[in-house]
């Protein structure tokens, strides 16, 4: 039986392009831990957003580029023309013929389904943040200690205008200054819409092994860059401190059975990233020269767009 159909656009969009995307980003995962936190971010959320960048190119069939990338089409185009215009002897027959439907069907509704799961985590997370009643002080949002939240809550929530929410407790510690100094770090970078979008996209992929851990280095990454930012300001001494006072506040709130409000990028994150922050603390900060860093930003536009418009 002819094993044509792997080269069938569908194909290429629905398994090639994201097993390509993923298996490179694990194959190059050495390199990359080498690289500052912000570069090792931006890495993370190209991989992320390439399937769903694949998919996104347009079908112009009268294009040079076309004409120089014969296999290059978009699942669209798949969907119309891959199947009924097709000779099933060539496609492993019915049971092929299934499976190219299924690669030009499943991607598309994956992303809906996968979006549509994101959109409403926010706006349950906008909701739950309107119910706590926060007061403005300045730019941080206080959430009063009666409000029902933890006592530990510090969390950048928001897409395109990011606010920083801080429980009372955390907002009058001794350590409310390096906790802020992160929290506006995630705010500027917008690492929540980044990583809404990234999630949303690579959570679309659900058939690929290994995308999982994509997100986990971009969630490190991002809680990395913030610590480094707060670090340069007040010193390790200083984020250690308030670090050690969200764990410690925490623990406390889970013995009485609260549960974080959710939806931002919290400043205490437990287990492995915990860990990875506290090593990151402990030795010397990573840092580039500013033409070596946007040679790296370069480098990762360049591998997104080549691998967007070719599989």
């Amino acid at each position: 039986m002819s094993a044509n159909w792997l080269g069938y656009p569908q194909v290429m969009l629905a398994a090639w392009c994201p097993l390509a995307t993923v298996g490179a980003w694990h194959l190059l995962r050495r390199l990359t831990l080498r690289l500052p936190p912000r570069e090792r971010f931006t890495l993370a959320v190209a991989a992320a957003l390439t399937p769903l960048l694949a998919v996104a190119v347009p079908y112009l069939p009268h294009s040079p580029l076309r004409e120089a990338l014969p296999w290059r089409a978009p699942i669209a185009w798949g969907i119309s023309n891959g199947i009924t215009d097709a000779d099933p002897a060539h496609i492993l027959s019915a049971l092929g013929s299934q499976l190219i439907l299924a690669a030009s069907v499943v991607p598309l509704v994956s992303l809906a389904v996968s979006f549509a799961a994101g959109a409403l985590r926010v706006a349950r997370t906008a909701r739950t943040v309107a119910m706590l009643a926060p007061r403005q002080c300045g730019g941080i949002w206080i959430v009063d200690d009666d409000a029902g939240s933890p006592r530990s809550l510090a969390s950048t929530v928001g897409l395109v205008r990011p606010r920083i929410i801080l429980a009372a407790a955390v907002a009058e510690s001794a350590e409310a200054s390096a906790i802020i100094r992160h929290e506006r770090a995630h705010a500027r970078a917008h690492h929540p819409l980044w990583i809404f979008l990234a999630t949303c996209a690579l959570r679309s992929w659900w058939w690929i092994p290994g995308r999982k851990a994509i997100l986990g280095e971009m969630r490190l990454a991002a809680e990395l860059r913030a610590d480094q930012e707060a670090r340069e300001t007040y010193g390790a001494a200083a984020v250690a401190r308030a670090l050690c006072a969200q764990i410690e506040a925490g623990s406390r709130a889970a013995g009485h059975g609260l549960a974080p409000a959710g939806g931002g990028i919290a400043f205490l994150d437990p287990g492995i990233e915990l860990t990875h922050r506290a090593r990151a603390l402990a030795d010397p900060p990573r840092t580039l020269p500013a033409w070596q860093a946007w040679s790296v930003r370069a480098v990762i536009v360049a591998a997104v767009g080549a691998a967007a418009i070719l599989l």
